[in-house]
């Protein structure tokens, strides 16, 4: 099992095209995951878990038709985004975290890199609909 720790913006988008590459030739998977990173303080707790308590402390700030509260968090959070092919012994995973700020710039790179591995994809064989006896 290959776990690497996580790599930086730049080393992952180097990766994520050989992931693809090795998962076309195995007729393996590739699972993709994005989603915020938040830093769990486990003595403290963080506010961002305390839902019962503060139920709106974490709104977006860009939301457009949200109106947002004064005690709403106004942190930016990083975005982890992980890449995983295999499973068992042949399994490879690689993860890495963006700042906000360079969030648009990385998600253009990321989804042309995505776009140019998956040209092993096969499109579904649709079903001929059968012709009605009726006249």
């Amino acid at each position: 099992m290959t776990d690497s720790k996580r790599l930086t913006p730049e080393e992952f988008l180097k990766v994520v095209p050989g992931v693809f590459e090795e998962a076309n030739k195995s007729k393996k998977s590739v699972n993709l995951s994005v989603k915020r990173l938040v830093e769990r303080d486990l003595i403290e707790g963080n506010d961002e878990f305390n839902a019962t308590e503060l139920p709106r402390f974490d709104v977006s700030q860009k939301a457009q038709f949200t109106k947002i509260p004064s005690e709403a968090n106004s942190k930016q959070y990083g975005v982890l985004v992980r890449i995983k092919k295999g499973d068992g012994e042949s399994l490879i995973k690689h993860s890495t975290v963006v700042k906000a700020e360079h969030i648009d710039k990385f998600w253009k790179d990321y989804s042309s890199a995505i776009k140019s591995g998956m040209v092993g994809l096969i499109k579904k064989k649709k079903k001929k609909a059968k012709k009605s006896l009726r006249k």
